[in-house]
């Protein structure tokens, strides 16, 4: 299914698409962020997404995107959000919305 997914993970993967029970477009975001994450890395789909979401999109999937995703990757800055943060030095903060950041979800050119 995925190259850079073990077999373990692809068959995971494979058994929780088959097995899913709900709404399609669930299952259907939640393997789209395993491959934005790929290209992002998982702090950025932690930037955009709430963690009620992001647990909900990891039952849908079975696996954890911490475990298939890079942390970051030379993509990341593009994200509003993850640049701002690594300029505070406060991930966890504008992730969990205790410093504000406009369009912290939006990704551009990278530059500031």
């Amino acid at each position: 299914m995925f190259d850079f997914l073990t077999e373990e993970q692809n068959q995971v993967l494979i058994d929780s698409i088959e097995s899913y029970r709900g709404h399609i477009s669930t299952i259907e975001t939640a393997i789209g962020a395993i491959v934005v994450g790929q290209k992002y890395g998982w702090r950025v789909l932690r930037m955009v997404h709430s963690a009620n979401t992001m647990k909900k999109y990891e039952k849908a999937i079975g696996l954890k995107y911490e475990d298939i995703c890079p942390e970051s990757t030379e993509h990341s800055k593009r994200n509003i959000g993850f640049r701002f943060a690594q300029t505070i030095g406060k991930y966890w903060d504008v992730v969990m919305g205790r410093q504000k950041v406009d369009r912290k979800a939006e990704i551009d050119n990278g530059e500031e």
